[in-house]
């Protein structure tokens, strides 16, 4: 049986982001300090959340501060992503991810639960 149409997408999706996810690892992802949030977030997050048509879910300011400060924050990825694979990165790219959010979110240095209080439940609905 031939897959067609959003079955299609998501499964070329799912490929992409094993490809980007093999070749990182073939150029020598490291646990070293120097961990690029940018990087990992292009390479591992980006094919689900920031693509037209989108899988994973819209990444707000509310929606990561519902998930408190960095290290709370860092503790959820490792546990839920990526979707397809949670766990697989290194304790390194989970903080520098979570860094990178946070910062390209306008909420690093801030106390995450605190700095978009009263502007809904995070999840994105009621907009």
């Amino acid at each position: 049986m031939a897959v067609t149409g959003r079955g299609q997408t998501i499964v070329a999706r799912a490929l992409a982001g094993a490809a980007v996810s093999a070749t990182a690892l073939l150029v020598g992802c490291s646990d070293g300090p120097e961990i690029d949030g940018a990087l990992v977030y292009a390479q591992r997050c980006a094919f689900c959340h920031d693509v037209e048509g989108q899988v994973g879910a819209e990444i707000t300011a509310a929606t990561l501060a519902s998930r408190g400060d960095e290290e709370t924050l860092t503790r959820y990825l490792r546990l839920a992503m990526p979707y397809e694979a949670p766990g697989t990165m290194t304790d390194a790219e989970y903080r520098a991810t979570a860094r990178y959010l946070l910062e390209t979110r306008g909420l690093a240095g801030k106390a995450a639960a605190g700095s978009v209080a009263g502007r809904g439940n995070g999840t994105g609905e009621g907009r």
